[in-house]
Parts: structure tokens; C-alpha cells; sequence
């Protein structure tokens, strides 16, 4: 008898260490999004980046969304909707580096506050995603842990030939 329930407590715990290893990270990333909300900025007050790895291809398409905050026509400049490729090899590298965003400590990391910008990066495949958003990430950004998440969106900026400059400002 006491063989038989220490097989099944034995069971028990491989399945649910299957099953935390399983919520971790997702193995396997075809998409990234970035997600930049900035509460004082009128031009680029809303950009979005959608990267998605194109089946049977060896590249990957780049969505980009930017809004003002109203529709002065001083603001068009930053209404953007439009669509790039990279290759493979850059997707993997940035996905790459979105997997490594679960090193950070959450904890440390939170910050909040009213005014001021909002970044997000959310990364997986078919629906099962991993997202870390996170209150004027360049505010202290070495002792909240940061500088990888900020250099992961200053890459997705970059590659979707947006100048960090006028979008990553807090």
C-alpha cells in the first residue's frame, strides 16, 4: 500500500513540474509585439509593432501602427501604418532576447506612476504568450533591471526603421 501511493505522489509531482516548466516560457516564438503609450506626447502617442515569423519563409513580417494623440493635421507626420520584412536570423535574435526578459524581477522592476509612457513587449506562438509591460522603463533602468527590456524595444524600434529618438522618449 505505501508503495502504491509513493508511485502515485511520485506521478503527481513529475506532472506538475511538466506543467511549470510548461508556463515558463513558450517554446517557441512566431510573434512579437511591442506596445509603446506615451499619456504627454501628442506625435507617436501610440505605436504598435507586430513581427510575425512567416510560415515556410525565411522571414518575417513587420507591422507598424503609430497615432497622435488627436487629429491635427500639425501631428499627420506620426500617423503611420505600414508593413516591412526582416530576415529570419534578426527575428531570431530578438526572440531571442524576448525569452530572456523572464530574468527579471518583477519586483524590482515595478514602477508606477500617472503621466509618462508605458512599454510593453509580449512574445509567444499560437496564442500562448508571455507579456512584461512596465511604467517609464528608462527611469532607473539599471537598478530596476531593465536595460535588456529597453534594448529589446530599441531594437524592435530599430528594425522597423522608426527613429528611437522621436518614439522612445520619456
Amino acid at each position: 500500500m505505501i508503495k502504491k501511493h509513493s508511485f502515485l505522489a511520485i506521478i503527481a509531482i513529475i506532472l506538475l513540474s511538466c506543467q511549470k516548466k510548461d508556463l515558463q516560457t513558450p517554446t517557441k516564438i512566431d510573434e512579437i509585439n511591442f506596445t509603446y503609450l506615451n499619456s504627454r506626447r501628442i506625435p507617436f502617442n501610440e505605436v504598435k509593432i507586430n513581427i510575425t515569423r512567416m510560415p515556410n519563409s525565411d522571414s518575417a513580417l513587420i507591422f507598424i501602427e503609430s497615432r497622435p494623440m488627436n487629429n491635427n493635421p500639425k501631428w499627420d507626420y506620426s500617423k503611420i501604418e505600414k508593413f516591412a520584412t526582416i530576415d529570419l536570423k534578426t527575428f531570431k535574435k530578438i526572440a531571442d532576447v524576448a525569452i530572456s526578459l523572464d530574468k527579471i524581477d518583477i519586483n524590482k522592476a515595478y514602477l508606477d506612476g500617472d503621466d509618462g509612457s508605458t512599454w510593453e513587449i509580449q512574445f509567444g506562438s499560437k496564442g500562448k504568450n508571455k507579456s512584461y509591460r512596465f511604467w517609464a522603463p528608462k527611469s532607473d533602468t539599471q537598478q530596476r533591471g531593465l536595460s535588456e527590456f529597453v534594448s529589446l524595444c530599441e531594437q524592435i524600434v530599430k528594425v522597423s526603421k522608426l527613429k528611437k529618438e522621436e518614439i522612445l522618449e520619456d
